[in-house]
């Protein structure tokens, strides 16, 4: 068991899929890890965001599959807590407040478009200014493209719900996830 007080390097995100653009967070976040003698973590929510309010996407992933896929890329810790309403009002500081009590953080790895705290008010750019405060350094990744779009757990659904189950595989990546058999598509879609 990795001790939580040691240094960690952290990657924050939904990571629904485990797509090639999740994974290159994902590999950052050990690589980083691993050449500064940290630990890996990856921090996520069991559920979707959007359904504490509304009704959440279809997952690609279960939960169980996306621990599976994180621990199988190296992650010394997968962190899946529930998201609820307590979690969607913390302040984008109040997110970063919990997140160094629960961890020594000395890096955090996210998506260009990653997003936190109340009604997604943190964004890369406030992550950046506030890594000081808190004393971790912030490593953006940019976006995977595929076909001059960007690859998204989104796109992905809409080529499942569109039949391309092609182009869902190629954003998907690996023999791991070349059948998304979690995914149930919606009903206005079938």
């Amino acid at each position: 068991m990795t001790d939580a007080r040691q240094p960690f390097a952290v990657a924050l995100g939904m990571f629904d899929g485990m797509h090639i653009g999740h994974r290159q967070v994902i590999d950052q976040t050990v690589k980083l890890a691993k050449e500064r003698g940290w630990a890996s973590a990856v921090y996520t929510f069991e559920n979707h965001p959007r359904s504490v309010f509304a009704q959440a996407p279809a997952p690609l992933m279960t939960s169980a599959r996306r621990r599976q896929a994180m621990l199988k890329r190296g992650v010394d810790v997968v962190d899946m807590v529930r998201f609820d309403r307590a979690m969607a009002a913390l302040e984008p500081r109040e997110f970063l407040t919990m997140l160094c009590a629960r961890y020594d953080v000395r890096a955090v790895v996210v998506g260009s478009d990653y997003t936190y705290g109340h009604l997604g008010k943190g964004t890369v750019e406030t992550l950046r200014r506030d890594a000081p405060d808190y004393g971790f350094e912030v490593h953006e990744v940019p976006f995977v493209m595929l076909a001059g779009e960007k690859v998204s757990s989104t796109r992905i659904r809409s080529a499942l719900d569109s039949g391309n189950t092609a182009l869902a595989r190629e954003m998907l990546g690996e023999s791991l996830y070349d059948e998304p058999r979690d995914y149930q598509p919606s009903p206005r879609a079938r």
